[in-house]
């Protein structure tokens, strides 16, 4: 303690302090005294003091700039994760062009560079595909069209296989078929004469042959016309048809003339047949004459051929004709 000033009659009245200086003063302020404290302690804690306040004053910048750093790398790492999810949600949504802005050769550069490489090999692969898809689908189409194409071709075969199929069905028919009554031809007949004896001969079945002929058919024809004599011959023909069973053959032999084969038939059978298709044809009712109609009835003698039996058919008929028409007459071969 220090004390500068003159202390004889001093009654002081008020003092200040500084620091570590003390005034005092009269009544009258006028300074009279100035006392200054000392201490080397105070200094130090002083010191110590102003150091604490720095190195608080440098951490609280410190972190002040941490935080200001951390507040900016949040951003930055906020702005480039939502460019990632935009880029990823527009891939999602299917658009290739999909790409993450960032030129900057750091971490997330090359991470951005690794993404618009894989965006681009999508896009280029999602083109590939989509170029595929419309190769093939114009493929299809083709393939479509051919095919019905097809279609229509098989349909229209089909429709001229069945006409084919057709028209050999009627040229078949034709070909064993008398054009104007419907009954077997000539050729069919036969055809059916020679099976057959064949079949009579090796099971030893009987077999007959009725030849029928209408009586003056050529004076009706001339005289009433063909369409008369053909409408005639339709009316015969019909009454065989009637009268043949599902196994004998009906034909047409030529012009006016008649043939049934009868399987399985004797002769006396085969009279009986001969002589209902005599009646039923005497029973025609023709807007022209009264019709009648010779017959010659046959069998097969095994041993002998075809032509024997229609020879011998052939002779009784010529027999029922010379013998006044409108009869039936068996072969007698003392007669032929």
């Amino acid at each position: 303690l220090t004390l500068h000033a003159n202390t004889e009659n001093l009654v002081p009245s008020s003092a200040e302090a500084h620091g570590g200086v003390i005034v005092l003063r009269d009544p009258a302020g006028t300074p009279i005294a100035v006392l200054k404290v000392e201490s080397p302690l105070s200094e130090t804690l002083l010191t110590q003091a102003l150091k604490r306040a720095a190195q608080n004053y440098v951490v609280g910048i410190s972190i002040g700039i941490a935080l200001l750093a951390s507040l900016v790398l949040v951003w930055f790492l906020r702005a480039y994760i939502t460019r990632f999810l935009t880029a990823i949600q527009r891939l999602a949504s299917g658009d290739w062009n999909a790409r993450v802005p960032y030129a900057a050769r750091d971490e997330f550069g090359f991470l951005a560079r690794t993404f618009n490489m894989m965006a681009m090999q999508l896009q280029q692969a999602f083109e590939e595909q989509e170029r595929q898809r419309e190769e093939i689908q114009a493929q299809n189409e083709e393939l479509q069209m051919l095919y019905q194409q097809l279609q229509t071709a098989h349909q229209e075969l089909a429709q001229l296989n069945r006409e084919l199929t057709e028209a050999n069905q009627l040229l078949a028919q034709a070909a064993v078929t008398d054009g104007l009554t419907g009954l077997k031809n000539h050729r069919a007949f036969q055809e059916s004469l020679n099976s057959l004896v064949q079949m009579a001969e090796r099971h030893k079945q009987p077999l007959s042959l009725i030849m029928l002929d209408i009586d003056h058919f050529k004076e009706f024809n001339d005289r009433f016309g063909h369409p008369a004599g053909d409408e005639l011959l339709r009316q015969v023909a019909e009454v065989l048809r009637q009268s043949a069973r599902a196994y004998d053959v009906a034909a047409r032999y030529g012009g006016e003339e008649f043939a049934l084969l009868l399987p399985n038939t004797a002769l006396d059978q085969a009279v009986q047949v001969a002589e209902r298709l005599r009646s039923q044809i005497s029973a025609i009712q023709n807007p022209h004459a009264p019709v009648s109609a010779s017959l010659g009835v046959a069998s097969y003698r095994f041993g002998t051929a075809p032509a024997t039996l229609l020879y011998e058919a052939d002779a009784a008929l010529y027999r029922a004709k010379r013998n006044g028409r409108n009869q039936v007459c068996i072969y007698q071969p003392e007669a032929a």
